[in-house]
């Protein structure tokens, strides 16, 4: 069971939370910023579960323990516990994305649970991940519950940052912002809880930019090789036929699962080539330097800036719940395009 001292690298934030838990001066509102993996959810729920937990180890404001610095930590055994790790807990309540948006049917549900009376917590929570992909109509409708918030419950907003939220509603939040994890940290979690040795804990490190749950991601699937694969077909796209580029985009486009970790191996890769001359030494992708190198110098930076933007517009499509396939197939002929430099005599 997660606790907060097994948060990697984020003693900061938690020390915030046990210090507004211990005080008993806990905001209405949360707003958790930070890269996507590096615990902002799991520190949400184990708040909530530390809150309701009937058997709690330290951290009551009544409690001997409280100033000793022992961290907070729900027992995992009560009847509230249980509730709550197997997410059946009345009143922890996640909002995710439906369909990659959270809409105004989902906050409408929420007001009339909200009129419910609680009668098994001490406090009520409700966790908004992904909080910055809320519609206009829903972002509007949270606002009016933020203004006036029931009693005993409190909201914890989870997003990468408050660039897609309403200003008014981050005003009405205590705003914790997340670290990126150190490589060091990411490289010792990979060795001790992973079985990663030495090497591939740091390749997995640098690549995984600042988050844990990228880099758990990678050290448990055939990471390696994927990488391979893309960037081969990257480096060669040029010099395919549109049948053999159709093919592809079916092919990432079928593997839903992890898309995700695919746009993430394109754009290492890309900003690999757009930084090595200038700064060598701050690559991702360490491990195949002089691939970096080769594929830096087939291709211009103007085709480099024109990629970044095929990529990004290609994510957001995604987020606004585009055609999958369609997405793909127009990024892959967008990239093809942009591959000019790239001579056929450098393909695998």
């Amino acid at each position: 069971m997660i606790g907060f001292e097994d948060l990697v690298g984020q003693q900061g934030p938690v020390q915030l939370l046990v210090n507004a838990f211990k005080k008993g001066k806990m905001p209405h509102a949360w707003l958790f910023t930070g890269e996507t993996g590096v615990g902002k959810k799991t520190a949400a729920l184990e708040l909530a579960k530390i809150c309701n937990c009937q058997n709690r180890s330290a951290g009551s404001s009544h409690s001997p323990e409280s100033e000793t610095g022992i961290l907070p930590r729900s027992c995992g055994q009560c009847r509230s516990c249980k509730k709550a790790i197997a997410g059946a807990h009345p009143e922890i309540r996640v909002i995710n994305p439906s369909k990659m948006l959270i809409r105004i049917d989902q906050i409408r549900s929420l007001c009339a649970e909200l009129g419910l009376k609680s009668d098994e917590a001490s406090r009520r929570f409700i966790v908004f991940a992904g909080a910055n992909r809320m519609n206009a109509e829903a972002a509007n409708a949270l606002l009016k519950i933020l203004e006036e918030p029931p009693e005993h419950t409190v909201f914890v907003l989870v997003a990468p940052d408050t660039s897609d939220l309403l200003p008014t509603i981050v005003s009405r939040c205590q705003h914790i912002r997340f670290n990126p994890i150190a490589p060091k940290d990411l490289e010792t979690y990979l060795t001790d809880q992973c079985d990663k040795d030495h090497q591939q804990a740091m390749i997995i490190a640098s690549l995984a930019r600042g988050s844990l749950g990228r880099a758990k991601d990678m050290a448990g699937q055939d990471w390696t090789e994927r990488r391979r694969f893309i960037i081969d077909q990257l480096r060669c796209l040029q010099q395919q036929p549109r049948g053999f580029r159709h093919v592809l985009a079916e092919i990432l486009a079928g593997d839903k699962d992890r898309l995700e970790g695919i746009f993430e191996i394109m754009k290492n890769w890309y900003r690999d080539l757009a930084v090595i001359k200038s700064a060598p030494e701050q690559i991702y992708n360490r491990d195949i330097i002089d691939q970096v190198r080769a594929g830096r110098s087939e291709i211009s930076m103007d085709a480099l800036l024109e990629i970044s933007d095929a990529l990004a517009a290609a994510e957001k499509a995604m987020e606004s719940n585009a055609n999958t396939r369609l997405v793909i197939d127009k990024l892959i002929e967008r990239l093809a395009m942009s591959a000019a430099g790239f001579p056929l005599n450098q393909c695998a």
